[in-house]
């Protein structure tokens, strides 16, 4: 490898004559061995059938959702190769210039490039110099790329490097180089370098911009991350074209004036980094193997939109660097409501090398996130009915063995008797809890899992509050079942896999299975509106079409969450940090924060996905809007008798004992506010509702009053 680095004018200049090697000895001796070794190795190494440039059947092919192919994947990297033709000649002089000038005279290996670079090697005292041509730099890519550089290493790449070019032509050794080569910060092949330096096809490059990056390819870690020493080298680059004659000392002179101007853009593959991963996880998972994903050309069609990753890229890239301090990562999933496609998926903020961790995989606290499936549990059992009523009061629940749970509000401020969809809105901590204890979390966990939540839940009173933890994956897919008004769909990141000559090797159908009733789920997605019209979600308000939702913040706002939906999308959006540390300020929320940011990528998303606004499944009865009735969350029955025997004198409507006859029970009261046990959960978890005769419709009209007057004493 030709390799000139700026040495001392001291250095060339002040060393004392007699120090100086020997040049024809050195010459000699260099040749002599060069040969020897060659020769020597030759039959020990030497196999006809291993060495081999990839062909088009290299790595695994990407396709998006509308079929159009996106990249190319190998192991731990991602490249996007280009022909020959469609490489700037700039940036292909600059390289060989720099690189191998005598590249299209040599058999591989150049004799003259060894010994060259051994003197200089020997004046310096150190290396300065590669004698390695741009054949035996792609044989170490291709086929050892982290083995380390020993001398024998070094001799078996360049007989494979002799052996390679006598089996290809120069042009198509050129452009499997530059389709390999490193250029830094993870960047494979020229066409994702110019991506990512320059925001440029590699056919666009300028001599300026060709001559920066073939420089690059000296030392990539180094020189991609310290901007002034590739400039310099550069300037080398430029020097060598001269020498070369490619282009004259004055247009050299000209373009090292030139300022480079950077755009710094990540290459669309690492912004599909987190989705693809993902994706050839599930193919390992599905028993393809290896051999099968890297080297036999297989064609996967996934459901990547490639607009809209792109657009959840940007958006949580720039609402986390927006959020408050502590809040230094997210995750963002959306998903098509029809067909269950995963149609975009972002894992984190920042450099996927650096921070491969898909944190939307991977579980975080959901907070009041979980509560519609606490809601909707109690819908489907009869426990709440769309006129029932909830009190927000203070709560402590005795656990034997522990001490006693008592949940409090976000805002440390009671409502008193509250609607259904009132509690759900406001996301009352205290409602949740009270019906989670009257349907019971082992009911909740069910319905969570009905849904298509799939990460594990702790079937205790907390989690009415979301305090189990689940992946936005899963929030997601659970939101979609509800927009679908009952129907889960298995989420689908791929559509079909095949071989390189297109035959089919696996189809992947929906999974579709009805696991509620629609009722009961249009009550609520009903109800999950006002969450954003007047609720704590009023931040992803979308104005042009209906939107459902709910936020969601964890324990000392470690984890912020906004899920939503419209009728054909679901996104859902978490934040926090991966040290999972608590971040304080009153305005850190998931319906401050998280709502914006999905308001932001929702608003984009339906400029350059266009469609109509639609409309959720209307329910027959919706939830109530106002306190109107008495028909309260059931409670023990003994407590409503205490308060009836004070507004009635007329026992006749009374069993004996103080029992309610079974013909006329009605919902109970919720008892004294500072009742030790205001919230147990009743033995019988429905209620039927009596026939309305004008004597009861007035005593609950007393019974209203009297409970009125009672609250307003507190």
């Amino acid at each position: 490898m030709l390799t000139k680095f700026p040495v001392s004018a001291n250095e060339q200049n002040t060393a004392p004559q007699a120090n100086q090697p020997k040049w024809p000895w050195l010459l000699a001796i260099g040749a002599l061995i060069c040969i020897l070794l060659l020769a020597l190795w030759w039959h020990q190494f030497h196999d006809w059938n291993t060495v081999n440039l990839p062909d088009e059947n290299i790595g695994l092919k990407i396709f998006d959702k509308q079929d159009r192919p996106i990249c190319t994947l190998l192991p731990n990297k991602e490249f996007s190769p280009v022909s020959l033709a469609k490489i700037s000649k700039n940036f292909q002089n600059a390289i060989i210039a720099t690189e191998d000038r005598s590249f299209y005279h040599h058999a591989g290996v150049s004799i003259e490039s060894i010994v060259r670079a051994s003197v200089a090697n020997a004046k310096a005292g150190h290396v300065v110099q590669g004698g390695s041509t741009i054949t035996q730099q792609l044989v170490k890519n291709l086929y050892a790329p982290d083995r380390k550089r020993t001398f024998f290493g070094k001799v078996k790449e360049a007989i494979m490097a002799v052996e390679l070019s006598q089996h290809y032509s120069k042009d198509k050794i050129l452009e499997s180089y530059l389709n390999f080569v490193y250029f830094g910060k993870g960047t494979y092949g020229i066409e994702s370098a110019a991506q990512r330096y320059f925001t440029k096809h590699a056919s666009e490059l300028d001599l300026a911009q060709s001559a920066y990056l073939a420089g690059i390819v000296n030392a990539p870690t180094r020189l991609s991350m310290h901007r002034n020493d590739a400039i310099a080298r550069q300037h080398e680059v430029l020097d060598n074209m001269v020498e070369e004659h490619y282009i004259t000392s004055a247009l050299a002179t000209k373009t090292k004036s030139e300022k480079l101007i950077f755009k710094g853009a990540e290459t669309k593959q690492e912004r599909y980094a987190y989705y693809l991963n993902y994706v050839v996880s599930l193919l390992q998972q599905d028993k393809f193997s290896d051999d099968d994903l890297w080297n036999h050309g297989t064609r996967v069609f996934t459901n990547i939109d490639t607009a809209a990753q792109i657009l959840a890229d940007q958006t949580l890239t720039q609402g986390i660097k927006k959020a408050p301090s502590g809040v230094s990562q997210g995750a963002l999933v959306s998903i098509s409501v029809k067909d269950g496609a995963v149609i975009a998926m972002v894992g984190g903020v920042g450099s996927f090398d650096k921070s491969p961790w898909n944190r939307a995989l991977g579980p975080h606290t959901a907070g009041s996130a979980f509560k519609p499936f606490v809601y909707l549990t109690g819908l489907q059992m009869g426990v709440l009915k769309p006129d029932t009523t909830i009190y927000d009061a203070p709560l402590s629940i005795d656990i034997p063995g522990q001490a006693a749970y008592a949940p409090k509000n976000f805002d440390g401020k009671y409502l008193g008797p509250i609607t259904i969809r009132k509690a759900l809105a406001l996301s009352r901590n205290t409602c949740a809890v009270r019906i989670a204890q009257a349907v019971t979390p082992e009911r909740i966990v069910a319905t969570a899992k009905k849904a298509g939540i799939t990460s594990k839940l702790e079937p205790t009173l907390a989690l009415g509050l979301g305090a189990s933890a689940v992946s936005p994956l899963d929030m997601a897919n659970s939101y979609a079942t509800l927009a679908r008004s009952g129907i889960r769909i298995t989420p689908n990141l791929i559509r079909r896999v095949e071989s390189k000559d297109k035959k089919v090797l696996r189809q992947y159908a929906l999974d579709s299975t009805k696991v509620f009733e629609q009722e009961p789920v249009a009550e609520l997605v009903d109800a999950m509106q006002d969450v954003v019209e007047k609720g704590t979600g009023k931040q992803a308000r979308l104005f042009d079409r209906p939107v459902a939702g709910k936020t969601g913040t964890a324990d000392g706002a470690r984890d912020i969450w906004f899920i939503g939906f419209t009728p054909d999308t679901v996104t859902a959006v978490w934040g926090g940090n991966d040290k999972n540390l608590p971040i304080t300020g009153n305005q850190v929320t998931g319906g401050s924060v998280m709502a914006a940011i999905w308001q932001n990528y929702m608003k984009d998303y339906y400029r350059t996905h266009p469609s109509p606004p639609g409309a959720f499944v209307a329910p027959v009865t919706p939830l109530a809007e106002e306190v109107d009735q008495i028909h309260f969350l059931p409670q023990p029955a003994s407590i409503f008798d205490k308060i009836n025997d004070q507004m009635s004198n007329d026992g006749t409507d009374r069993a004996p004992d103080g029992q309610m006859n079974a013909a006329d029970q009605m919902p109970p009261l919720a008892p004294n506010i500072n009742q030790a046990n205001f919230g147990t959960a009743p033995a019988h978890l429905t209620h039927a509702r009596p026939a309305k005769s004008a004597s009861h419709q007035t005593k609950k009209l007393k019974i209203k009053k009297f409970f009125n007057k009672l609250f307003n004493l507190f």
